[in-house]
């Protein structure tokens, strides 16, 4: 596992994701010249669409963000008032750094944990938020599971910035992941990165929040908008109404 960290670490700074403080602070806007400033507009697009959703339940809330990097989209989740955020990450670096550069936020924490490990947190979340992660996880349905069992009365699991894919697909994109992680030097990741096939969620009580259309997406796209080219589905207990 330690091996497994050192590496993904290395990954992290050769795809140019480990950003200086300054940088992390102000996330998801990211810096003119930023090679990934494409992806960050459509990951803004997406935190923004969630948080639009957790402010409109008015009402106080427990928020675990499991995988949360260096803790920007938490950040951005306690800014709701009457939140209550904790952020999980494996990741000891970028988890001091999230600890570092949002200590002021009085309502937001960030934990050292594996989510895959982790045991039940003593505070019952409202709201366990899953994004750019699910591609970690081996078993997801054992995951959502275990996490499911954790939410306080009306919780909810929230995945989003993940892709989910037909049976049909699933070969062709583990190829273009073993090609990708060839390119970059890191072939061995590719044995870590799961390709989830959306019947891995048959038998859970899943709405689809968000359905990116990629007709409508390229539409966007000329027009200089930044779309989610990821689903956000929402994950409730099979009792919830």
């Amino acid at each position: 596992m330690a091996d497994l960290a050192a590496t993904y670490v290395r990954l992290r700074e050769r795809e140019g994701r480990l950003y200086p403080d300054a940088v992390v602070a102000r996330l998801p806007e990211s810096p003119a010249g930023d090679p990934l400033r494409a992806e960050w507009r459509q990951r803004a697009d997406a935190a923004g669409r969630l948080v639009a959703y957790l402010v409109r339940l008015r009402c106080p809330l427990v928020v675990l963000e499991l995988g949360c990097g260096n803790g920007w989209l938490a950040n951005q989740i306690a800014l709701i008032p009457d939140s209550a955020v904790v952020g999980v990450e494996v990741n000891e670096l970028e988890l001091h750094q999230a600890r570092r550069v949002f200590a002021r936020r009085r309502n937001l924490r960030f934990v050292l944990d594996d989510m895959r490990t982790m045991a039940m947190p003593a505070d019952r979340p409202d709201i366990i938020v899953l994004a750019s992660v699910i591609q970690y996880v081996p078993d997801l349905p054992a995951l959502l599971g275990r996490l499911l069992s954790w939410l306080g009365p009306g919780g909810e699991v929230h995945i989003l910035d993940s892709g989910l894919y037909r049976s049909d697909q699933v070969a062709d994109a583990r190829d273009r992941t073993r090609r990708y992680y060839a390119a970059v030097g890191f072939p061995e990741m590719a044995e870590v990165y799961q390709h989830h096939d959306e019947r891995e969620l048959d038998g859970f009580a899943t709405e689809l929040l968000y359905r990116p259309d990629e007709f409508r997406r390229r539409l966007e796209r000329r027009l200089g908008r930044a779309r989610s080219p990821f689903p956000w589905i929402r994950v409730r207990p099979e009792s919830a109404p």
